[in-house]
């Protein structure tokens, strides 16, 4: 599944998963609760199988923890950083041996709110960004600019409770501010995961110059 990686290695690997896109009718609260809940254990499972490749620990071996977000920590073994992510039928796992690390996916879809989320979550400069772009292109670049906001949030370990208009970037991934907690932004790694067309995934980590290597799984038809 993975290459085992020395510390210090100055890459995050990215592990991305991607099922088959949600048909049917829309779903109600109670459906699209199991479904979340399903995608979060399926998260879990392939972050547990990640480690073993990674370190040879066994996942009944492994220590895991909630912080108070109840975000998984890693804490047997040591010395790994993992963050995990999940959307509609996709799950994305990221490891690092060097700093804090963050993921963040989304499936494209249509945004019904994207005014709203555009107001909550972007600063003047990233909301003209949208603006400025062909309607069809619009929902993506949101997207692009939340995974971003999202990864730098778990990175960091404040989530939602970050300052999210204060995770300033470009269109093109370019970081042009963070907030104060984060420090310099010399010392925090950004990059847009590849992964195909319908999928926007983001990885940050708490260091400079960390190289990305993204990976794929299969994600079960009946998982994510």
């Amino acid at each position: 599944m993975g290459e085992p990686n020395p510390a210090g290695s100055g890459h995050v690997a990215v592990w991305v998963a991607v099922g088959a896109a949600p048909e049917g009718e829309p779903l109600d609260l109670d459906q699209r609760a199991r479904r979340y809940r399903r995608a979060r254990a399926t998260a879990r499972r392939v972050g547990r199988q990640l480690v073993t490749a990674y370190t040879s620990c066994p996942p009944d071996r492994q220590a895991w923890e909630r912080d108070d977000r109840g975000r998984p920590l890693l804490v047997d073994p040591g010395g790994l950083h993992v963050s995990l992510s999940h959307a509609e039928a996709v799950v994305a796992a990221a490891l690092s041996w060097d700093a804090p690390v963050g993921v963040d996916v989304e499936r494209l879809r249509p945004l019904a709110d994207r005014g709203a989320l555009a107001r909550t979550a972007l600063s003047e400069t990233e909301r003209q960004a949208v603006d400025e772009l062909p309607e069809p292109l619009r929902d993506a670049q949101l997207l692009r600019f939340w995974t971003r906001k999202e990864a730098v949030a778990k990175a960091l370990g404040t989530g939602l409770a970050t300052n999210l208009r204060g995770i300033v970037t470009t269109a093109h991934g370019a970081v042009v501010s963070l907030p104060a907690e984060c420090g310099d932004v010399s010392a925090w790694s950004l990059t847009d995961v590849p992964v195909r067309d319908d999928v926007i995934a983001c990885v940050t980590v708490r260091a400079p110059g960390v190289r990305v290597l993204p990976r794929t799984l299969a994600l079960p038809a009946d998982e994510g």
